[in-house]
């Protein structure tokens, strides 16, 4: 445990540092799910849907260990509706809660879904970005049925801690760029005056 928490602090910082570009959100999720000994992590960003007060998600940042599809590469993982698939899931999360399940004990239409991406079981525990609902992000077991510990648990938390604070350095981040931008323009217009 200790192995993993570290290597979520590296993760962390690595993504302060450097940004939080897919490159590199792929090589820290490489280390997180390694040290702990899972065969994926990804990284899901909520979407507004056209109809109005549905909710959808993306598979943005996914890894998966070598053998394994990453949820990236998954057109199922596009404009996913855990609200349908998982209507006690989707709540769980909204309310900033971590979601731990077998697959075998997953609702019927999410069932479908992580047996057709050989997910034995699952941990999702949702990301925030200061106040922002941003999405959430999983790990999950595809040789064996595996019931997540506290520590796992913790550890994710952790992550998705850390991945909230890095999309909120980034948003700040580009935020000053955009008024850089503009004060440049508005100060190269007054000088043309």
């Amino acid at each position: 445990m200790i192995e993993a928490f570290a290597k979520i602090s590296e993760a962390s910082k690595l993504l302060m540092e450097t940004g939080f570009t897919p490159t590199t959100v792929t090589s820290a999720l490489a280390q997180v799910g390694t040290a702990m000994g899972v065969d994926r992590v990804s990284i899901f960003e909520h979407q507004p849907f056209p109809i109005k007060g549905r909710m959808v998600a993306d598979a943005r940042y996914a890894w998966s260990s070598p053998g394994l599809t990453a949820l990236t590469d998954s057109p199922t993982m596009r404009q996913i509706s855990l609200r349908e698939l998982a209507p006690l899931w989707s709540e769980a999360l909204l309310q900033g809660q971590t979601v731990s399940c077998l697959t075998s004990a997953a609702p019927v239409r999410m069932k479908l879904l992580l047996t057709d991406h050989k997910t034995q079981s699952v941990l999702l525990a949702p990301l925030q970005v200061g106040k922002e609902k941003w999405g959430f992000v999983g790990i999950e077991d595809c040789r064996r049925a595996r019931v997540w510990t506290a520590e796992e648990t913790t550890l994710l938390k952790a992550l998705a801690g850390g991945l909230g604070t890095a999309l909120r350095h980034r948003q700040m981040r580009s935020s000053l760029s955009q008024t850089r931008t503009q004060l440049a323009e508005m100060m190269a217009l007054g000088a043309g005056r």
